[in-house]
């Protein structure tokens, strides 16, 4: 729980974000009732950030129109009942052009949502704009810059796990893991893009050949050793990839007494 100045604290950054927001709404979807929504949340769910803005701009409800119905003779009646057993849909309400270009939610009096991986101490104008689409006056979020942002993300985190420099191991460690990475986006589309249980391997899905000759890290591995030329075999003094990152399950070799009396 918040404390009473915590509260007033997050109750200005809201304000600040808000105001974000609403700078980049046309001032007629603003008079006709248009409410921006901004929200800390926490998500503890495994790869979230612990906290982040979740923002909701709610569009006014057009006004339905109702046509005054006109009571049928009796003659129109009978010709009529078939007409009445099917069911007419029914029309949805809307405005005549989108409070916002290209946005149907503006024109339907829908809710538009999006969310900033940040809490709201720490959302700028440029992370609102990132994270709104261009129908919003200064928004830049677009399919290709989603998918730029989550290589970079993917980038960073096989850097951090790895290592990030200029080294033989950190390179060939960086490749391993795009190369097993690159089997899992596969994988992943193949099963309708629905993620498997964190930490767990994908399911066999029907008519799958078994790879049972080997780990499929252990074949990366020696599609890494393949690719290497003569000029770049490391001297047996020298640190090589399996000797830091191991092959197939690695495993700890004890030494042998026999090895040591030789």
């Amino acid at each position: 729980m918040f404390s009473a100045n915590e509260n007033i604290v997050l109750r200005q950054y809201k304000r600040r974000v808000i105001e974000y927001i609403e700078s980049t709404i046309p001032e007629n979807a603003l008079e006709l009732g248009t409410a921006v929504m901004v929200m800390q949340v926490s998500c503890r769910q495994p790869g979230c950030v612990p906290l982040e803005t979740a923002i909701t701009v709610v569009f006014p409800k057009p006004i339905s129109k109702k046509k005054k119905k006109k009571r049928p003779n009796a003659t129109d009646v009978k010709e009529n009942d078939s007409d009445q057993k099917q069911d007419i849909p029914e029309e949805i309400p809307s405005f005549p052009q989108p409070l916002l270009p290209n946005l149907e939610e503006s024109r339907i009096g829908g809710s538009f949502k999006t969310r900033i991986l940040k809490p709201l101490s720490d959302v700028t104008l440029d992370d609102v704009l990132d994270a709104l689409p261009p129908s919003f006056e200064g928004g830049r979020r677009t399919t290709e810059s989603m998918c730029l942002k989550a290589r970079d993300m993917t980038f960073a985190q096989i850097g951090q796990l790895v290592g990030n420099d200029d080294t033989r191991d950190s390179k060939e460690g960086r490749r391993l893991v795009a190369e097993y990475l690159k089997v899992c986006l596969d994988e992943y589309v193949e099963r309708g893009c629905v993620a498997p249980e964190w930490g767990e391997s994908f399911t066999v899905l029907d008519g799958d050949e078994k790879k049972e000759d080997m780990p499929q890290i252990e074949q990366m591995e020696m599609n890494v050793e393949k690719d290497m030329t003569d000029d770049d075999v490391v001297k047996d003094n020298q640190a090589t990839m399996n000797d830091k990152w191991g092959k197939g399950n690695f495993m700890m070799r004890r030494p042998d007494e026999n090895e040591d009396g030789k």
